[in-house]
């Protein structure tokens, strides 16, 4: 099936129906009623159906890109919701709102800024984000769809989805990204806890280049890249390896944008064979990475900023940010993506992607499009030849095997119907209904879809 034909029909909107309610068995065993339109539910089900622009409303109209909040006033990426109610932690200590639907929300923006470069691409089927999430798993022994289901984490106590096609882009898709991150940050703290107790050190180094406003992203991406592999093919980096007794390495490729356009850079952890000053690897490795950025085509002179090296408590402050930048915690969403966004008036990717939520930014859709065209089929993570399956014992799981995991002890929650699933792929449902299954189970989501059907 091509990816540019997933749409669904003109749907015929309907009158707005009354607001079910349900009962929800209170703490101290009585019963209390609650009305779904103090929920927001019918709110966001009324607004979905009225933002429908025609036969390709799921990918262009994109109703879930609403900033309506499942509970509480208005969500965006600039303002907190002052109605939202506050949740207590088994201590005592209030956390923060946790907003279920801005992934899919996310994702939905993802799917229209991916679009604007997969027309005019040699990609005739586009991006699979297009499908992530939204059509069911082939069962090869039947050849029929497989089951949607929702599951609810042992762990976390998240409701999440079963049966569905992923797209594991840990580049572009804000879905998939947190669970293959979360894995691959755990990876790295393993490894660095076990190199640790062998005796050895760790420090990160950040290497960054010349860059400006009229910068395209793409031939600086590759200016970059090459300059970091002429950075280890020296001589001199090889001499420098022997002398730090450096066993090997973890490198990520990241990028933001501000106010001097496009900025890659890359962190690297070196695991050490024993301790050293950061300013003694600075010393004999700056003019490596100054020596290997002229050949890659940087003419202006670097600042010995361009290549930082940080101590080990550094290291811990990074891999802890890993884990936690795409884990869609309340610390993530309300908290850290605001003071990221306007600090030093730089974005990430996924800050692009809520800034374009509630339309204030048009420019955003472009840039978003240009990023992941220059990102998607590179590696984030690359180790050192052999040294993870040297510290962990095995070569991990792919992405691919990540994105689709479940885990075997999560309850199901609830099953969809494929008629079902139609009307929640069409409105663009998906977190809504993960919400609704989580507070209100089976009955809930009847009564919820009950809403959309004329």
């Amino acid at each position: 099936m091509s990816l540019a034909q997933d749409s669904e029909p003109g749907n015929k909107v309907g009158e707005q129906k009354r607001p079910w309610t349900i009962s929800k068995p209170c703490a101290v065993g009585a019963s209390e009623s609650i009305e779904a339109s103090s929920l927001s539910y019918s709110r966001v089900g009324q607004q979905n159906r009225n933002n429908q622009r025609g036969p390709h409303a799921d990918t262009e109209g994109c109703a879930a890109a609403r900033p309506s909040g499942l509970r509480g006033g208005r969500l965006d990426i600039r303002t907190k919701s002052t109605s939202a109610p506050l949740h207590h932690d088994q201590d005592g200590v209030i956390l923060e709102h946790h907003d279920p639907t801005l992934k899919w929300q996310m994702q939905a923006m993802a799917r229209l800024a991916v679009g604007v470069y997969d027309r005019n691409s040699e990609y005739k089927d586009g991006h699979r984000i297009r499908i992530c999430c939204r059509h069911p798993l082939l069962n090869e022994e039947t050849k029929k769809d497989s089951p949607v289901q929702v599951r609810q984490s042992e762990k976390s106590n998240r409701a999440y989805y079963t049966g569905l096609m992923k797209c594991a882009s840990i580049w572009v898709c804000p879905v998939c990204a947190p669970k293959i991150q979360a894995v691959r940050a755990l990876e790295v703290r393993t490894a660095i806890d076990n190199w640790t107790a062998q005796g050895g050190s760790v420090v990160l180094v950040t290497q960054t280049i010349p860059h400006g406003r009229r910068d395209l992203l793409q031939p600086l991406l590759e200016r970059f890249t090459t300059a970091l592999m002429k950075f280890k093919g020296q001589r001199g980096y090889e001499r420098a390896r022997k002398q730090f007794r450096i066993a090997g390495s973890i490198r990520a490729l990241e990028v933001t944008h501000g106010a001097n356009g496009w900025h890659p850079h890359a962190h690297t952890i070196l695991f050490l064979q024993s301790s050293l000053p950061p300013s003694h690897l600075h010393m004999a490795l700056f003019p490596l990475w100054e020596s290997a950025a002229r050949r890659a085509g940087f003419e202006q002179a670097l600042s010995p900023v361009a290549f930082d090296v940080q101590d080990a408590s550094k290291v811990k402050n990074y891999v802890t940010k890993m884990g936690a930048e795409y884990q869609w915690n309340a610390e993530h969403e309300l908290v850290k993506a605001h003071s990221k966004t306007g600090k030093r008036d730089t974005m990430t990717p996924f800050d692009m992607l809520r800034g374009m939520i509630d339309e204030s930014r048009p420019d955003l859709r472009a840039r978003f499009a240009e990023y992941s065209a220059c990102f998607e089929g590179k590696r984030q993570l690359v180790w050192s030849n052999g040294f993870k399956k040297e510290l962990l014992g095995t070569d991990g799981l792919t992405d691919e095997q990540i994105a689709e995991s479940i885990g075997e002890e999560d309850v199901v929650l609830a099953d969809i119907h494929p008629e079902n699933w139609i009307i929640i792929r069409r409105y663009n449902l998906q977190g809504q209904v993960l919400q609704v299954v989580a507070d209100f189970g089976r009955d809930g989501l009847r009564h919820f879809l009950a809403e959309y059907r004329v």
